[in-house]
């Protein structure tokens, strides 16, 4: 029950993102740099608890390079379309995860993988082609970045691991992340004019960063201990149901039809994915 609780509250946590972006007005940029920037702070005293060796370097940086783009493209989409759109699209990370696996990995694709795909680029072709004429194109494509990057960063994650000789200390990791995504975001964020932010502003992105997205990891890693994966992705499940609930309620945005319908196939096709239970995903022929 402790691992479920834990779980519950990484959800909620992790929902609030929509809002945080809604509420702060700022660049997307701009927003992204503050968040990872306040991230790393707790991060780099909970590195110190964590157990495991320093990620290898080479893999390392394609982390962070990828880290950046899942942040900052998912903050982007919700900027500039609806919250549910960016949450949704991101959720279609694992039918790309396993479409990755099996071009980088030649990991077969079984039965229910292949459904989860299907099911998940259906939802995505309705968001994208039935988006209301007032919506740009820029949003969702941001979002389905930010859902490629998210599906690939596991498959880089696993890499980071063998590379060093053993297994990763999983803080460290993250606080490599975030300060790299620091170190990438801050030219972007000078040229474009977007580190200036109010008081407002920069409270609600340090709370965010902190409370947000640091927080809820350390949870979620200590969750993990207690809980088996497969109910752990099912619990997490929340987030995306949350994040425009609360967007509704606290800034009045209400995701369009065809965004419902395709976040509904996206989060259909995820639960296909997760509970696929023990089917091999062998070697290619």
């Amino acid at each position: 029950m402790v691992g479920v609780a834990m779980l519950v509250a990484v959800s909620v946590l992790w929902s609030f993102a929509g809002v945080a972006v809604k509420t702060a007005g700022m660049h997307p940029l701009g927003f992204a740099f503050y968040r990872c920037l306040f991230a790393a702070l707790p991060m780099a005293v909970f590195a110190g608890l964590g157990v495991g060796r320093r990620p290898a370097a080479r893999w390392m940086v394609l982390s962070v390079c990828v880290y950046t783009a899942v942040v900052t493209c998912f903050v982007a989409s919700m900027s500039l379309s609806t919250a549910a759109a960016g949450i949704f699209l991101q959720y279609s990370a694992p039918a790309f995860c396993a479409l990755l696996s099996w071009i980088f990995l030649r990991r077969r694709i079984g039965r229910r993988t292949f459904v989860a795909l299907v099911v998940a680029s259906a939802g995505i072709a309705v968001m994208v082609a039935f988006r209301p004429a007032t919506q740009g194109v820029a949003g969702p494509a941001l979002g389905l970045v930010s859902g490629v990057a998210f599906g690939a960063l596991p498959l880089i994650l696993a890499q980071v691991d063998r590379a060093s000789s053993g297994r990763a200390n999983p803080f460290l990791v993250v606080l490599f992340n975030n300060l790299g995504a620091v170190v990438i975001l801050l030219p972007l964020c000078i040229a474009t004019g977007s580190l200036g932010v109010q008081t407002r502003q920069l409270l609600i992105v340090a709370a965010t960063g902190m409370f947000q997205l640091a927080l809820p990891y350390v949870l979620f890693q200590l969750a993990l201990r207690r809980v088996n994966v497969v109910d752990a992705s099912l619990l997490i499940l929340l987030e995306p149901v949350l994040n425009p609930l609360w967007v509704v309620l606290f800034v009045g945005e209400r995701p369009d039809v065809a965004t419902v319908i395709g976040g509904v196939a996206i989060l259909a096709a995820f639960v296909v994915e997760v509970t696929k239970g023990q089917e091999s995903d062998g070697v290619a022929e």
